[in-house]
């Protein structure tokens, strides 16, 4: 699990048939910017997870079977082995994430805007102090012989195991049960040669639920059927040597390199820089571009409170409520209208004449086409036309109008 810087390097060092494994997440990071749908999404990390071929291919084959220009470029670009299926089993690392190099990264968090040198030193002191913590956490373990911590995985995976386990020898045996699709499965379990036809023991070391339930049928002990690799001898070497300490830089030797190394020139950017890395939101984060998924249907482009489409479910909530049609209100104009010249300045003591017109959106004889913009052209000076006797005067009403004439007592005094 190493960046592309590194690859030609690794592969060149460990040319000894070691493999080279890539992060699962962002192969899916990268992927789901170019190919998308519900069948990737439930194929393409169970693809990753299974320990068997059989179901590798199974889900493999129903990606190819609905977008082969998909599983092609899966094949050119991602070469390296993503699959349990296809991992080596003397690793004992069934690991589809590079979640130790993110534990890594938040481990020297706060120490990652040091210069590098300051940065290396950091590094370097904080593996000390962690081989001394586990020596000491060593030599209380003198009374076990797997890791406490372990055998406390495998106890708990004990409980409510409801197999069905019909044994062909002493060692041998099936196992066998339901899953929760109610789909038989049937296992056979090897004690004698540590294997499970699941290759979940093979692969990580550690016996799976189906042979911890058949050897809670013998009387054996669980903790002789775990390998060797999570052994308190095994964590005892491995923190045996000890990182020695150093003094400050000031007392370093100082050594003649025949040149001097400059810095690079680094432009800050404005503002603080972030320390803390964006969260996606495949792992939690909270992303304002990403569409929305609908909780009721699982669609996108709108929420549960607002969803209605069709839903089979019997336990999803009900749709939404049909929303309800706006009414729209008659127009109101207020027109004022005065005799005096507007030239000449007056004061105002009362209210002039008011003139409510009130529109009747419903009579379609009120509707008028809009009129042209006059902004730039000049005013067309025709004569008024006089009223005919067939033509109603603007005093007389309309009958797609109602006036509601308020006479009210005006009084202007001129200044």
């Amino acid at each position: 699990m190493t960046g592309k810087g590194i690859d030609k390097a690794v592969t060149k060092i460990f040319s000894n048939g070691v493999e080279h494994r890539e992060c699962m997440r962002h192969l899916v990071k990268n992927f789901q910017k170019r190919f998308r749908g519900e069948v990737f999404e439930k194929n393409l990390w169970p693809a990753s997870r299974c320990y068997r071929m059989t179901t590798h291919e199974r889900h493999w084959n129903e990606m190819h079977k609905a977008c082969p220009k998909a599983t092609n470029w899966l094949l050119e670009n991602h070469k390296q082995l993503w699959a349990r299926a296809k991992f080596n089993t003397t690793s004992k690392c069934d690991y589809v994430t590079n979640n130790i190099a993110e534990t890594f990264n938040s481990w020297i968090r706060e120490h990652k805007s040091l210069p590098v040198l300051d940065l290396m030193d950091k590094i370097r002191q904080l593996i000390m102090e962690r081989f001394c913590t586990r020596r000491n956490l060593a030599s209380k373990l003198s009374g076990f012989k797997i890791l406490p911590h372990v055998m406390k995985v495998l106890h708990e995976k004990s409980r409510s195991l409801n197999y069905s386990i019909h044994r062909s020898g002493p060692m041998v045996g099936e196992v066998g049960g339901v899953n929760k699709d109610l789909v038989p499965w049937r296992f056979i379990v090897d004690l004698d040669n540590h294997e499970c036809t699941c290759r979940g023991w093979q692969l990580t070391g550690l016996p799976c639920v189906h042979a911890i339930a058949f050897i809670g049928t013998r009387r054996v002990l669980l903790e002789d059927f775990v390998h060797p690799y999570y052994s308190v001898q095994k964590f005892i070497a491995a923190y045996a040597s000890a990182v020695p300490p150093m003094p400050d830089k000031e007392e370093w030797e100082k050594v003649d390199l025949g040149f001097k190394l400059l810095p690079p020139l680094c432009y800050r950017a404005a503002g603080r820089p972030r320390k803390r890395r964006i969260v996606g939101s495949e792992e939690g984060g909270t992303s304002s571009r990403g569409k929305r998924r609908c909780k009721r249907c699982g669609g996108f482009g709108h929420l549960q409170k607002t969803c209605n489409e069709i839903v089979h479910d019997p336990d999803a909530p009900p749709p939404a409520p049909p929303k309800r049609r706006r009414t729209y209100k008659p127009k109101v104009v207020e027109i004022i209208e005065t005799t005096e010249d507007p030239s000449k300045k007056r004061k105002r003591t009362s209210k002039p004449k008011v003139i409510r017109v009130t529109e009747n959106p419903e009579d379609p004889c009120t509707k008028k086409k809009r009129k042209a913009s006059t902004k730039g052209k000049q005013p067309n000076k025709k004569k008024k036309a006089t009223p005919t006797a067939a033509e109603p005067t603007a005093a007389e009403p309309t009958p797609a109008k109602q006036y509601v004439i308020h006479l009210l007592p005006s009084v202007f005094m001129l200044v």
